[in-house]
């Protein structure tokens, strides 16, 4: 049961990151929060929606094309990601971090970072993009790591495209701010099962 709460805090969390930082600031950081971003500005639906289709849609694949384990893992972050993200839409902060850009960025990367990793320590996924990546690595045989990178990568380049320069730098800070959090996180794991 714990495990199931701790997921869910972590949903919570990434929901309020993504609408008191990410969104407004436009970060597209990659993944599903990333997209949600893009595609919200393209079409002027809300984000919670778009995320909410893309997670069903990915969910609705690893069903048919990979694992129990992994549609399974995905299942709870499908529903309830999408709907804390609709749930905390109205909170705003806006005139914090217009103040504080830089360190609302790094606040950003320390939430992701933290978030995942708890996330992935659970044994649970956060669905959307991470079953595109697990489906490229098993059609396709590239590694997980690389078609992360890959997918992610043209992510945050149609940000650049959509939001300009300074938007893409900020938002390459929150994941580097995040990786080095995810990293420091299951390393910490790795030497306690040592």
């Amino acid at each position: 049961m714990k495990k199931y709460i701790l997921l869910l805090i972590c949903l919570f969390l990434a929901a309020l990151n993504f609408n008191l930082i990410l969104s407004p600031l436009k970060l597209v950081t990659g993944g599903t929060q990333g997209l949600a971003i893009l595609l919200s500005q393209i079409t002027s639906l809300k984000s919670s929606i778009i995320i909410f289709i893309i997670n069903i849609t990915t969910l609705t694949i690893s069903y048919f094309f990979l694992t129990k384990k992994s549609t399974n893992s995905a299942l709870i972050a499908t529903f309830a990601y999408p709907l804390f993200v609709r749930l905390t839409n109205n909170f705003n902060s806006f005139n914090f971090i217009e103040k504080n850009i830089y360190l609302s960025v790094i606040i950003a990367g320390i939430i992701c970072g933290i978030t995942n990793a708890l996330i992935y320590k659970t044994g649970f996924s956060s669905g959307g993009i991470t079953i595109l990546n697990l489906l490229i690595n098993k059609y396709l045989k590239i590694k997980i790591a690389i078609s992360n990178f890959l997918v992610n990568s043209l992510i945050i380049i149609l940000g650049f495209f959509l939001f300009g320069f300074k938007k893409t730098i900020l938002a390459l800070i929150v994941i580097s701010t995040s990786s080095l959090i995810i990293y420091l996180i299951l390393r910490k794991k790795a030497s306690k099962t040592n």
